[in-house]
C-alpha cells in the first residue's frame, strides 16, 4: 500500500464528516420540536436564513479581504 502516512488527514476528514452529521441531526430534532410546539414554518425558515446570513457575512468579509 501507499505507506505515505496521511492517516492523520483521513482521521480529520472522518471526524469532520461525523461532526457535520451530528449537527444536521441536532438541527433536524430542533426543527421538529419547534414545529410540533406550534412555531410557524415560515418563521422557522426566516430564522434559518437570518442566522445563516449572520454567520456567513462576516466569514465572507474576512476571507475576501
Amino acid at each position: 500500500m501507499g505507506g505515505g502516512g496521511g492517516g492523520d488527514d483521513v482521521a480529520k476528514a472522518v471526524a469532520a464528516m461525523v461532526a457535520v452529521q451530528v449537527v444536521f441531526a441536532g438541527v433536524n430534532i430542533l426543527y421538529k420540536l419547534a414545529v410540533s410546539d406550534g412555531m410557524d414554518m415560515r418563521v422557522l425558515v426566516a430564522y434559518r436564513y437570518l442566522f445563516a446570513s449572520a454567520f456567513l457575512a462576516p466569514l465572507a468579509y474576512f476571507i475576501e479581504r
